[in-house]
């Protein structure tokens, strides 16, 4: 895991005046400030200080995130363009191996990017852009063992250690998920092991591709400011 000093670009902001803090909690909102007002034991200035620390820590796991997504959405592609062939969100095969509300919301999805493309057919590469990140954990689920990942798992990562198969990559992604929908909404980490969040996706990434890994590391550092919450 990288860890860097943190660079400063800005200068510190000097220290706030009441009317300042009452201005700045009105802004975020009393009701959204509570939590972290609670964890600073009620000391506002701290509570603040926490708030910040939360959004940099977010867009740090954030980049982080955006690079798991990329590589597991490419890693399962690539194994059910292997199983069904380079057309496998058409394929048949593969629409028959999803559970009804699943099979309905894709097809559902490809029919709306054939609306938005004006064309009969989308591309593979569009499909694999428009699905969520729900899709891709709910491709790694016990119902695609023997279809895709018996034979594909090794392929489509292949720098896992022994002891990783597919539940273990099922719920490192669950878990990855649940972090992504807990930034996006702006909810507190106070409680998150920023560290270990970071660490777990990487490596997902490091199964994959070692060198995006490294890649990601090196461009979202997490800096020993973030570690050390205030």
């Amino acid at each position: 895991m990288n860890i860097a000093n943190p660079t400063p670009l800005v200068k510190p902001a000097p220290s706030l005046t009441v009317r300042e803090i009452e201005a700045l909690r009105e802004a975020i909102s009393p009701a959204r400030l509570t939590t972290y007002i609670r964890h600073a034991q009620g000391n506002v200035r701290r509570a603040l200080r926490l708030y910040a620390w939360n959004v940099r820590a977010a867009q740090v796991l954030f980049a982080v995130l955006n690079a798991n997504e990329i590589a597991l959405r490419n890693a399962v592609s690539r194994a059910l363009e292997s199983q069904f062939g380079p057309d496998w969100p058409y394929a048949a095969g593969f629409l028959r191996t999803l559970p009804h509300p699943e099979r309905d919301g894709f097809e559902r999805s490809v029919r709306k990017l054939e609306k938005v493309r004006k064309v009969a057919r989308v591309s593979t590469c569009d499909v694999v852009s428009a699905q969520t990140y729900y899709f891709w954990v709910a491709m790694l689920t016990s119902r695609f063992e023997q279809r895709v990942w018996h034979a594909e798992f090794a392929r489509s990562f292949p720098c896992a250690p022994a002891n990783v198969d597919r539940a273990v990559v099922h719920g490192r992604a669950e878990a990855v998920r649940l972090l992504r929908n807990r930034i996006a909404h702006h909810e507190p980490l106070l409680t998150i092991d920023v560290a270990g969040a970071y660490r777990r996706s990487v490596s997902m990434v490091r199964w994959i591709s070692p060198a995006k890994a490294a890649w990601a590391t090196a461009q979202w550092a997490l800096t020993v400011d973030l570690l050390m919450r205030p």
